[in-house]
């Protein structure tokens, strides 16, 4: 696996982690702990937010991260 992907698989998981626990907390207020985390819903928004968080913000740091040692290269 090359450095791209380590870092976007670094930067995106937490993002993908936490989203849907911190949503699932917010659910949580209004039903129960088993509803609101043990439920098909719950499992979908997991991977879909892992998915994105890889993905998108993964790539989305990886791509300012490079354009920063650019930058600095320059100087």
């Amino acid at each position: 696996m090359n450095e791209r992907w380590k870092y976007q698989i670094k930067s995106g998981v937490p993002f993908g982690i936490l989203l849907p626990i911190v949503l699932g907390l917010l659910d949580w207020y209004g039903t129960s702990f088993s509803e609101a985390f043990f439920t098909l819903k719950f499992l979908i928004s997991l991977l879909v937010f892992l998915f994105l968080g890889i993905f998108v913000i993964g790539y989305y740091n990886w791509r300012e991260k490079r354009k920063t040692l650019e930058y600095n290269k320059q100087k």
